[in-house]
């Protein structure tokens, strides 16, 4: 990813770091491991990526959407949304799947997704741990209701992040963490069929696949 893109990621996380979750883009490597269903699965597919940031996925996904593939990026940061359509959807792989009405930026919170959108992978770089619970609650039950019988729900975490801010939160806030951390263990126990360490990422991650039906 170029300089310019890596140091607007840093520039927001600096001004909130809370909403955007991480220091850097997401890296190859992770791009490679949260999408590891869609890119092993039979198509044609419709895909969403939810929390998109600069693109560092979105990127990937674009080498890899195969004939018939639809992708529906959301994004509801303003900085970002507008580096994505100026950066991403006008380049070379994106720009006739957008002229062809396969990609397209959905300029809303997950929340508002509409509800006819069905979708055989979500795949998400929200930092669901800097949400509230009721937040969470309410991203992952758009998604059920959005993923086809069978579709995948890919999201990654990273490592030791939940520990790390238990740990070192107070009062409300350290309850607050506690919450979506049981939450998220919860579905991760019903719902989880393989997830993926990845080093090669700053910070280190994992990545988890779930199926809810």
């Amino acid at each position: 990813m170029e300089l310019g893109h890596r140091w607007r990621f840093l520039s927001r996380y600096l001004r909130n770091p809370h909403a955007v979750g991480a220091i850097a883009p997401s890296s190859r490597a992770l791009a490679e491991a949260v999408s590891e269903p869609y890119r092993n699965s039979n198509g044609p597919a419709n895909v969403l990526e939810v929390g998109a940031g600069t693109g560092a996925i979105t990127r990937y996904l674009g080498t890899i959407l195969r004939k018939g593939d639809t992708l529906d990026i959301c994004e509801i940061n303003h900085d970002f949304a507008d580096l994505l359509e100026r950066d991403v959807l006008s380049n070379a792989n994106f720009a006739p799947l957008v002229t062809q009405g396969r990609a397209k930026l959905l300029r809303l919170p997950v929340q508002e997704i509409p509800s006819d959108n069905r979708y055989d992978f979500v795949i998400s770089g929200l930092p669901l741990t800097a949400f509230e619970l009721r937040d969470v609650q309410d991203v992952f039950e758009v998604i059920r209701q959005c993923l086809k019988p069978g579709g995948v729900f890919s999201y990654f975490e990273y490592l030791g992040m939940r520990r790390t801010s238990r740990t070192f939160a107070i009062g409300k806030r350290r309850a607050r963490i506690r919450a979506v951390s049981a939450y998220l263990t919860e579905n991760l126990r019903q719902h989880r069929f393989t997830t993926k360490t990845v080093f090669l990422n700053f910070p280190p991650a994992s990545t988890h696949h779930l199926r809810f039906d």
